[in-house]
């Protein structure tokens, strides 16, 4: 998986697909930062007053990209493009971006940026993609500078024959009747002439229609009369010598310049993306099914047992030996322990494929529900919970509810031997500094901290503690199914924040949930 695509909103609500990252990309990851130009996937960030798009927040970047930028410390990955390129806010230049999302429709323009003082010339291009857009820079200041100064230097053509992306300029050939008729080019790089091939120098000797005619019938030989007549810019994708290239054609005084990029590679990698992608989804539904089928099914068998168990225990007991009377005590306990088992594996399985719609949830009131109803528990146990001021959060009340039962849950399970459990719910906004790795600087997040006192465990173990059926102590002693924390992990991440723990053995252990500020 290459891309996490999460559309965050300015209430906080995120829709969450996968996660990874092109550095885990292997071989075609490489490939992706050797590509020519600047090229990058971002995803919308909405305003906090209006709810519009207001921003776009870069998720991944090639290594090219990140060279723009190359005061920014870090990588440029969570960051926004106001913040990366402010000075491109005042042009309008992010509107285009927010028309293609919204239209579903790629776009292409021209702009130009100020690096180290020099001015350079981009051909920008966003495609969407997901819920976000993949924006392409190709830097076409060579070009520019060439149809502004005429026919190109020596120095400006060495250049050029360095360059990946193949440049040429065609001159527009007029009949009597000041029709244009054909194009002669009259320059083009070495890479230009590497794409086209065996037709290569063919082609600086004679017109466009002489060597293929069948740019009229393709609609290219249109395209280009269209820009040099319109002095609208166009961009197309162009099948030529069986590769595929990102063509861009701009208006340059007696003609058009075209510039080419192979894409290739990265249409089969794109390709290849969204078929793992649709197989990945597609194994994650079979794989929910298989766990609500599965476990829903088992109920019915265990039923019986519990019934048929039950039977013997208080209709047959006098009849039973001793060891009869155990065996049938046995049978009760391991059928209870099936039953929680079975009913958390339904909980966790209903987690992934029920969407809730988010509202405003008081975690206080949540927290006072779950007291409530560990009532008992915790006056066996003689336990202190301190509760604090608490946020407003937008989410699903119900699963809010399933975090805060199976945190407090799980304190009063692990209490230490020989002192009282004391249990302190608090919460504040959190800094970036806070934050896990996984989750964006650029936002804002409650942290909310669920900390006991009792017997902790060693933190060599932490990436474990939040794995289904994950248990670092002898069941025996602690009763349960090991789903408890893998459901707050999910409800956690289904409300588009993260979950974390520290712990010291034997003081105690403290559990971090971050939430999207409303």
């Amino acid at each position: 998986m290459l891309f996490n695509q999460t559309h965050r909103h300015a209430d906080g609500e995120n829709i969450p697909n996968q996660r990874a990252s092109f550095s885990s990309a292997g071989l075609i990851g490489g490939i992706f930062d050797a590509t020519p130009g600047y090229i990058a996937y971002c995803e919308p960030v909405d305003g906090p007053d209006t709810g519009a798009i207001d921003d776009w927040v870069v998720r991944v970047a090639n290594a090219r990209f990140s060279t723009l930028v190359s005061w920014v410390e870090g990588p440029v990955t969570g960051q926004t493009l106001r913040d990366l390129f402010p000075n491109l806010v005042p042009a309008g230049h992010l509107a285009h971006y927010t028309a293609a999302f919204l239209q579903k429709q790629a776009v292409s323009f021209e702009f130009s940026y100020t690096i180290d003082t020099e001015e350079t010339w981009f051909l920008a291009g966003a495609e969407p993609f997901g819920n976000g857009l993949v924006l392409s820079w190709t830097d076409i200041t060579s070009q520019k500078k060439a149809a502004a100064d005429g026919p190109l230097s020596p120095v400006v053509q060495a250049i050029l024959d360095y360059s990946q992306t193949a440049v040429a300029l065609h001159e527009a050939v007029y009949n009597d009747d000041s029709q244009i008729v054909d194009f002669q080019t009259l320059q083009a790089n070495g890479q230009a002439l590497v794409n086209w091939g065996e037709r290569g120098q063919a082609r600086l000797r004679e017109s466009l229609l002489t060597i293929e005619p069948e740019a009229r019938e393709s609609g290219e030989f249109d395209r280009l009369v269209r820009v040099a007549t319109t002095g609208e810019p166009e961009s197309y994708e162009l099948a030529y010598n069986d590769r595929l290239y990102a063509v861009t054609v701009a208006r340059a005084d007696k003609g058009v310049v075209t510039s080419a990029v192979d894409i290739t590679i990265d249409r089969q990698y794109r390709h290849q993306l969204e078929a793992m992608n649709q197989s990945l989804r597609q194994s994650n539904e079979n794989l929910q099914s298989f766990a609500y089928v599965a476990s829903h099914d088992l109920q019915e068998p265990l039923r019986k047992i519990q019934t048929f168990s039950d039977i013997l225990q208080n209709q047959f007991e006098d009849n039973l030996s001793d060891g009869e009377r155990d065996m049938t005590r046995r049978i009760q306990k391991s059928a209870r322990r099936m039953q929680m088992l079975i009913k958390d594996l339904l909980a966790y399985s209903q987690l992934a494929g029920r969407r809730e719609a988010h509202q405003p949830v008081r975690l206080n009131e949540i927290v006072n529900e779950v007291v409530s109803d560990l009532e008992i528990g915790i006056s066996e146990k003689k336990a202190t919970i301190e509760v604090a001021a608490l946020p407003v959060v937008r989410g699903s009340a119900f699963r809010l509810r399933q975090l805060m039962q199976n945190l407090l849950a799980n304190a009063l399970k692990f209490a230490g031997a020989n002192r009282p459990p004391v249990v302190q719910i608090k919460a504040r906004q959190a800094t970036p500094a806070d934050l896990p790795d996984d989750l964006p600087r650029s936002n804002s997040y409650w942290l909310i901290t669920v900390t006991d006192n009792g017997i902790g465990f060693d933190e060599k173990y932490k990436g474990r503690i939040f794995q289904p059926f994950q248990r670092l102590h002898d069941p025996a002693d602690y009763t349960g199914t090991g789903i408890g924390l893998a459901i707050c992990q999910r409800v956690v991440e289904s409300h588009g924040g993260a979950i974390d723990v520290s712990s010291i053995p034997d003081e105690g252990t403290t559990f971090k949930v971050f939430l999207p500020v409303d």
